[in-house]
């Protein structure tokens, strides 16, 4: 099934979001000095590249524009 041109601009919007906050809360948890709390941000961060892998498999061989 073939992603509209729609869904391929949200997807890429979502792709673009998902990277800004793999990045943030990279320097975020490199920045900070409380482990348990660099903990949660490794963490959240983690979550955000799993979210970004889950948006790239979904897309498969779809062109991006």
């Amino acid at each position: 099934m073939s992603l509209t041109q729609t869904e391929l601009m949200q997807l890429r919007e979502n792709l673009s979001n998902e990277m800004l906050m793999i990045q943030k809360f990279g320097v975020f948890a490199s920045q900070c000095t409380d482990p348990q709390l660099r903990n949660v941000l490794t963490s959240v961060q983690q979550a955000h590249q799993r979210h970004y892998n889950t948006l790239i498999r979904h897309l498969g061989g779809q062109q991006m524009m």
